[in-house]
């Protein structure tokens, strides 16, 4: 098996995650099935052996680098995921009220949000599209990145973006909350025009995973549990970072970006602290990651020539 150094950090990575979830699946009695997954970790497989082949044997490093990080990027997403749910419930308050106060100070509620989008049913179901098409974007980034065989951009974003999983995960396990749409009941006709994709009824159901988890896994029909800091945040700035060196990329993530914030507010059903916050962890990780992407590089090139000496010796 042969992995680049930032290739192998992610698998260790996702190998550990895998033990943990193991661990708190046992000691939480909690049934776990895969059946919901299955499509993901199969692709992924195909992705990495199909990695490994044009690697080791075609010695095609573009085919190699964007099959191996979409193979990575999904097996982590599967084991952070399980790994988040696992980790319920939690037993401290939810802090969604202070963050909805401190956006009050800014002049901003979701409810309000959504009565100003209610009059523009269109624009509301293009921003519902623009929302779920988040992860499709930090894929593409990926395969834009992968193909133009920048290792660079392509691994750091990626190391960068385990990381922001993980703060996030962290975040929310110390100082948990399910976002505005839990903190908020919408008026029904304003949920019927809008639709949010995190409604009320969804935020409803957060909170009492909250309070009192899961012995099943394999019947929760959630998208996600984390409310500050936003994920969806992170992997739309991080896309733009990533791909910030090449223009036209560039500006079309950025047209998009414009139009996700508020997709990310009103069908996202988060705070604006949401959002700063997936900012702030966002800059973070990615100076985080390209640090560490330095850093083993550095680290191989000195391998490399103590090897060359060694055999010249």
């Amino acid at each position: 098996m042969v992995l680049l150094p930032a290739e192998r950090t992610i698998l260790a990575v996702v190998v550990a995650l895998v033990a943990v979830c193991l661990f708190l699946a046992w000691d939480k009695d909690v049934t776990v099935a895969l059946d919901g997954y299955s499509f993901s970790i199969g692709f992924a497989i195909v992705m990495f052996m199909l990695g490994q082949f044009y690697r080791r044997v075609r010695k095609a490093e573009r085919i190699a680098l964007t099959a191996h990080v979409l193979a990575l990027f999904i097996l982590f997403s599967v084991v952070a995921s399980l790994f988040n749910l696992l980790l319920l419930p939690r037993y401290s308050a939810p802090i969604d009220a202070s963050l909805v106060w401190i956006d009050s100070l800014f002049g901003y509620s979701w409810p309000d949000a959504c009565v100003w989008i209610a009059q523009y049913p269109v624009l509301s179901d293009a921003l519902r599209q623009i929302y779920s098409l988040t992860l499709a974007q930090i894929l593409f980034v990926f395969v834009f990145l992968g193909m133009a065989k920048d290792r660079r951009q392509l691994h750091a974003a990626m190391l960068a973006m385990v990381f922001a999983a993980l703060a996030t995960i962290f975040c929310w396990a110390l100082f948990p909350s399910s976002g505005a749409s839990a903190y908020w009941i919408l008026e029904p006709e304003i949920d019927r025009v809008v639709r949010p994709v995190v409604n009320s009824a969804y935020g409803v159901e957060l909170n009492r995973l909250l309070a009192e988890g899961t012995k099943d896994i394999s019947t929760l029909q959630v998208t996600g549990l984390i409310g500050f800091p936003s994920f969806h945040t992170v992997m739309a700035l991080m896309s733009l970072i990533a791909v910030w060196p090449y223009a036209f990329a560039r500006f079309a993530l950025i047209l998009v970006n414009a139009a996700l914030l508020p997709a990310i507010l009103i069908h996202g059903g988060h705070n604006l602290m949401d959002v700063f916050g997936g900012v702030l962890i966002t800059i973070a990780c990615w100076r985080l990651g390209l640090l560490a992407f330095e850093v083993q590089q550095r680290r191989s090139l000195s391998t490399a020539k103590r090897e060359a000496v060694s055999a010249e010796g």
